[in-house]
């Protein structure tokens, strides 16, 4: 008799969480950290450049202090283009990427 091999469900489980922390779309606003600008203006300013809420933009600005860098928004390139313009306009320093 055949024996049946059933998947590791943690393995899974976190595939598909990592899959779903990925931002929707096949660009992404990438965020850069500066030493001049406060971290509530930039949370602020994300909250109005993407819609985000608080929280998101305020985990964003702090992965972006720690690491450098973080993903700031993804999704089609032109509303990337509106988000990063936006950001640059308030000077910071920005790139949009190709996500896949």
């Amino acid at each position: 008799m055949p024996t049946l091999t059933m998947p590791d469900l943690e393995t899974e489980l976190k595939k598909w969480t990592e899959e779903f922390k990925k931002p929707q779309g096949s660009w992404q606003v990438v965020l850069y950290n500066d030493n001049h600008n406060k971290f509530d203006n930039v949370v602020l300013w994300l909250q109005k450049a993407t819609g985000c809420n608080h929280q998101d933009a305020s985990r964003v600005v702090m992965d972006c202090h720690n690491n450098g860098r973080a993903v700031a928004y993804g999704g089609d390139k032109d509303k990337c283009k509106k988000v990063a313009g936006y950001l640059r306009g308030k000077g910071l320093q920005v790139e949009i990427d190709n996500a896949k």
